[in-house]
């Protein structure tokens, strides 16, 4: 069975996006083993980006992460990847390494070098910047809709 990890700082905050996100996640876990881990997101203690809340986070994220696990670094400046690619991935990783697969995403500033370095592969959700709740909801509905055509089911439809 295909082994499923989305690992992010803080939990999503927005109303809509832990109603969206429970639901999705629940999804998810009737098709693969399936976890949402968290980091302690970082007190951020000036407008702007703030390099010590993101080393602080990067260190945890990086801690956080299983031995042997795949890692996908979600990042904006990642390779773009489509539902068809990211599906293909799945099966892929999952068939010929066995090896869980986390998808890391990043707080508020991204993440440092040393959580890139972690990454197997970096991916790009879509070329916009999108809000980390978003972003996150936009991953859990791709991974769900790559579990329903893996599975033969119709939703990708």
């Amino acid at each position: 069975m295909i082994r499923l990890v989305v690992l992010a700082p803080g939990s999503l905050a927005h109303p809509a996006a832990v109603t969206w996100g429970a639901d999705y996640c629940r999804r998810i876990g009737k098709m693969a083993l399936f976890e949402r881990k968290k980091v302690r997101q970082a007190r951020r203690t000036r407008a702007g980006e703030d390099l010590e809340a993101r080393r602080r986070e990067s260190a945890d994220l990086v801690r956080a992460i299983a031995p042997g696990a795949f890692v996908a670094l979600i990042d904006g400046r990642g390779l773009p990847i489509d539902c068809d690619q990211l599906c293909d991935k799945v099966r892929k990783i999952a068939q010929n390494t066995g090896r869980a697969i986390w998808f890391v995403l990043g707080g508020p500033d991204g993440v440092d070098d040393d959580v890139r370095a972690r990454a197997d592969e970096i991916w790009s959700l879509s070329a916009l910047t999108l809000s980390h709740d978003l972003a996150e909801i936009v991953l859990l509905e791709q991974l769900y809709r790559a579990l329903t055509r893996l599975h033969g089911l119709p939703y990708h439809r």
